[in-house]
């Protein structure tokens, strides 16, 4: 009983609760990874037109490994590792640690929760200085026949600075079939929670993107953006390619 009101408690308080360069764009789903798991991932993106008020852009690439492992049959661990690309140079950018738990299926809710905390320390590009920062994602998503929906209402800030933003994350797909889907996606920033910026000081990315399930150990993500504010990278191309370790021996 206890555990099912912390659980909820952290659920609710987080929703009563600048945006970095974007090293992983990816609207998450509710299940945690099942135990004894491991995924792997590999995030790119980059973008051949910036921001229309940044007259220097350079167009880096962004490369993200991202390892997460199921602890429990609700409880999940990740590890980020943040690279970029810029002009020929590699550069290490800093890393994260994820921890995140989802509402058990015995519950029995008529959605799918889970809650993440994730924080670490990310490198500055322009100052090469490191900022220790945090996100706290609630995810809550629903399928419905073909039609799944996927909302990730996100808050993330600054130690160093004590800025905090909303950064809502929103996701529609139509499964084609069992191994493709169709969909479209949402990311945003829009400022403080309890003081947006202006319209063009936010950023606003609306992706076209398609899923590729090969089987249960692979995944495959493409996806299309572009942004609506001077602030939104104008075009940006997105890839995440998974792949699931068991770890269970077989009797």
């Amino acid at each position: 009983m206890n555990e099912k009101i912390i659980l909820l408690f952290c659920l609710i308080s987080t929703i009563t609760l600048k945006a970095q360069e974007n090293y992983e764009i990816q609207v998450y789903s509710s299940p945690s990874t099942p135990k004894n798991t491991t995924v792997f991932e590999f995030h790119s993106n980059i973008s051949p037109t910036g921001p229309k008020n940044e007259t220097n852009f350079t167009n880096p690439l962004h490369e993200t490994l991202e390892i997460t492992t199921g602890i429990t049959d609700n409880f999940e661990v990740g590890f980020y590792f943040f690279n970029r690309i810029n002009n020929g140079t590699y550069n290490y950018m800093g890393s994260h640690i994820r921890p995140r738990i989802t509402v058990p299926t015995s519950w029995d809710w008529f959605f799918g929760a889970s809650l993440s905390f994730e924080g670490g320390v990310i490198k500055d590009a322009l100052t090469n200085k490191y900022d220790a920062d945090y996100e706290i994602r609630p995810i809550f998503d629903k399928t419905i026949g073909k039609n799944y929906f996927s909302i990730n209402p996100t808050f993330d800030g600054s130690f160093k600075t004590k800025e905090v933003f909303f950064s809502p994350n929103v996701k529609y797909s139509y499964a084609v079939n069992p191994k493709y889907s169709l969909g479209i996606e949402y990311y945003g920033v829009t400022g403080n929670p309890m003081n947006w910026e202006k319209y063009n000081l936010q950023t606003h990315q609306f992706y076209l993107v398609t899923d590729l399930y090969l089987d249960d150990k692979h995944e495959f993500e493409f996806g299309i953006g572009h942004g609506t504010t001077l602030s939104s990278d104008e075009w940006n191309i997105k890839l995440i390619l998974g792949q699931h370790v068991s770890w269970k021996k077989r009797k």
